[in-house]
């Protein structure tokens, strides 16, 4: 049986009840930041859900502008989901054992890399008896081992010796993992910031895009001719689209091959007007309705 070391092992630095208390309240910060950070995720969603004009959607024409309104309220509502899911994934209790640490030390994953790189840089945290997790985990065995044997053997005193070293070295371990935690959530949290950076631009993207593409501006006629006489015009391939022809008088007129697609043509007079596809507007009463292309 292996023999204890004379001297007591000196472990981390030991945490007092008021320094886990800060370990804990700098947890629990971090938390109550992902909770609000929820909140407001959530509430951009509703405000892009009440504020925006999905009616606005329907008078679109297909088109460029109806896929770009309809991409941008769904990469809005995506990336709003997205800083939802990754802010929850910080209100997960976050758990780091002793054998975690040993397994992370060498090749640390990014949820590790924190915490390792914590007590690389801080040794005297794992104790002056103990240069990696491994140690502690080898001390930790030897020492129950130990144990065992000496109440095998009926050697009381040493039993109680060794037991004490063996919560010693618990209590150490306890405070290892707490201090790791720690280090782990905040790594966590500075990497969610970075991706809720992202996800913020991206629903602002989202967000103005929908906003842009619904939103067309008003249509500007091409020509403002209302109330014009325009009797015996010569309006051949003439550009009229979107044109206010209101109540304008075309007797006579000739619009032959003439563009008036989306014009407004309300009170117009027609009377012997060559339409713009050739037909005359007495053929077809009095008014070249229908006959604009």
């Amino acid at each position: 049986m292996s023999q204890p070391s004379a001297s007591p092992p000196q472990g981390p630095t030991q945490q007092s009840g008021q320094e886990f208390t800060a370990l804990n309240a700098a947890n629990q910060r971090i938390r109550d930041a992902a909770k609000w950070l929820i909140g407001s995720s959530a509430a951009v969603g509703a405000a892009l859900m009440a504020g925006s004009q999905l009616s606005n959607i329907g008078r679109l024409d297909w088109g460029w502008r109806l896929w770009i309104a309809l991409a941008g309220a769904a990469l809005g509502l995506i990336a709003v989901v997205w800083a939802i899911w990754l802010a929850v994934r910080l209100l997960i209790p976050v758990i780091v054992t002793i054998n975690q640490l040993d397994e992370q030390w060498r090749k640390p994953t990014k949820d590790f890399e924190r915490a390792v790189e914590f007590f690389k840089a801080e040794p005297a945290q794992l104790g002056e008896n103990w240069n990696t997790p491994a140690d502690l985990k080898k001390d930790r065995d030897d020492t129950e081992k130990n144990r065992k044997e000496a109440k095998r053997q009926g050697k009381c005193e040493e039993v109680k010796k060794l037991e004490k070293r063996s919560e010693q070295i618990r209590k150490w371990i306890r405070s290892i993992q707490q201090v790791a935690q720690n280090r782990t959530l905040e790594g966590r949290f500075d990497r969610t910031l970075k991706w809720l950076i992202c996800a913020a631009l991206l629903a602002a993207i989202g967000i103005v895009s929908f906003a842009w593409a619904s939103n067309p501006p008003d249509k500007q006629p091409s020509a403002t001719l209302k109330n014009a006489r325009l009797v015996g015009a010569n309006l051949r391939d003439a550009n009229l689209k979107d044109a206010n022809l209101e109540n304008s008088d075309l007797t006579n007129a000739d619009l032959t091959g003439a563009d008036l697609s989306g014009a407004s043509i309300t009170g117009v007079r027609w009377k012997n007007t060559t339409c713009p596809d050739g037909v005359n507007s007495d053929s077809v009463g009095l008014t070249c309705a229908g006959h604009l292309r």
